[in-house]
Parts: structure tokens; C-alpha cells; sequence
């Protein structure tokens, strides 16, 4: 398993789910679909959860295309700020070892 990311914001969003932030560079990561990944919290707890990544237009257009991270059936209290994110290996498009968040 790889640290996909560490939470530094999430935002609710009604009907959707929760977002993470800071969102992955489309290059970076395989997708769009639903990921299993494992949530390390910050207080040493650990649990499993699916996240989906999806891609979302938006305008103007970012100098970066971005995944969206959501969480369908997690709120804020399940995902604190400093939440690491892991995923398997494959996750990550060929050549990835490490995200660089810009």
C-alpha cells in the first residue's frame, strides 16, 4: 500500500458525499471508479472505507486537472483533518511513486 494523500480539508457535500482535499492530478492516478482504501486517523485508529474518484468538470479550467476524492457514506467527523489516505499500488498510473501536490 501506498499514502495516497493526507487530508488537509474536507467539504460536505449534499447528495454527493464528503471531498478531500488536496485532490490528485488526473496523471497521477488511475480512474475514474471507486477505490478501496484504508483511513489512517490521526488519532491511531485505522478503518476501511471505499473512496470514489471522479472527475469533475469545472470552469474556468484548472492549469491542473484534478480527481475529485468523495467519500459517499463518511461526514466530516469520520474523516478529520490529517487523515492519511492508503490504496493498493495499482492505483497509481505507471511511473507514480510519489504524488506531488501543487
Amino acid at each position: 500500500m501506498k499514502r495516497l494523500l493526507t487530508v488537509e480539508d474536507t467539504f460536505a457535500i449534499t447528495g454527493r458525499g464528503l471531498l478531500v482535499a488536496p485532490m490528485p492530478a488526473i496523471h497521477e492516478l488511475r480512474g475514474p471508479g471507486d477505490v478501496d482504501v484504508e483511513l489512517r486517523l490521526p488519532d491511531g485508529s485505522r478503518r476501511a472505507a471505499s473512496l470514489t474518484l471522479s472527475r469533475e468538470l469545472v470552469h474556468p479550467s484548472p492549469a491542473v486537472h484534478r480527481w475529485a476524492c468523495l467519500f459517499a457514506s463518511l461526514g466530516k467527523p469520520d474523516v478529520p483533518i490529517g487523515t492519511e489516505i492508503w490504496c493498493a499500488d495499482d492505483v497509481f498510473a505507471p511511473g507514480v511513486t510519489r504524488l506531488r501536490m501543487v
